[in-house]
């Protein structure tokens, strides 16, 4: 059935949501996510909660995330149209199924990784111990395909991985890749992965079965411009890692 409605292009981590370390002492915390144990483990202000609920009600909002399908499949928000997960590698349909020709693409855009990425996390956490830092990471999978490297610390400052991104530069080892890094996540992307590369292939579905109709993207990270570009308008939290960058460039 064809919609009129707005569309609405989204990310969720420290946009609509984030970890209860991020947020200001003593504001009410509204479970958002759960961990893998089924713990609340990411949460909304109030602010965030309205919003969130004023989206649902007058547009149709597809989430874009990093998020691994099993991630994702973890956030408790009512999303019913769809979702772009894990940097662009995966579409889901309104029910939640996985999109077959979307599927079919990543696997030849992929192909040659699938050797390389476990390889390349294994390494930079090794560069982490010969730092002294002490990290977490591991290869997002999705349906038996390799997508992309993801690396966290557990440390108390996210510092730390700008060094461990720079020595892993340093050894040559990103040839072919793209790399994501905001707060405690730095990711290695293959070339060809990408949210603005899944929302362009969104939106041309969507313009064939909706017609044209205001898109507008939000998102918080650098990176998030890439798909955010893409939408008729766009707009990001305050104090987000774009926001500093635009006010930086005031």
């Amino acid at each position: 059935m064809s919609s009129n409605r707005p569309l609405v292009l989204i990310d969720l981590d420290d946009t609509l949501f984030q970890t209860a370390r991020k947020m200001v002492e003593g504001t009410p915390r509204h479970t958002a996510t759960l961990d893998i144990e089924g713990r609340p483990n990411g949460y909304m202000s109030p602010v965030q909660k309205s919003f969130v609920e004023w989206l649902l009600a007058s547009a149709d909002v597809v989430p874009v995330t990093a998020r691994s399908v099993e991630a994702y499949s973890r956030v408790q928000l009512p999303f019913t149209h769809g979702a772009i997960c894990a940097h662009g590698g995966v579409m889901l349909d309104s029910t939640g199924v996985l999109d077959q020709r979307w599927q079919a693409h990543m696997t030849v855009v992929l192909a040659s990784y699938q050797g390389r990425l476990q390889g390349l996390s294994e390494a930079t956490l090794e560069i982490g111990k010969e730092l002294g830092i002490s990290l977490r990471g591991w290869v997002v999978e999705e349906q038996g395909l390799q997508h992309y490297v993801v690396t966290k610390h557990n440390e108390s400052n996210d510092d730390v991985l700008n060094t461990v991104l720079a020595e892993v530069q340093a050894r040559g080892l990103l040839d072919g890749l793209h790399i994501h890094g905001n707060s405690n996540n730095l990711a290695f992307l293959p070339m060809g992965l990408s949210k603005r590369l899944a929302v362009e292939e969104w939106l041309r579905r969507d313009l064939e079965l909706n017609g044209e109709r205001p898109v507008l993207g939000f998102g918080d990270s650098i990176t998030d411009l890439g798909f955010m570009d893409v939408c008729h308008m766009w707009a990001t939290p305050a104090r987000s890692q774009l926001a500093k960058l635009v006010e930086r460039s005031l």
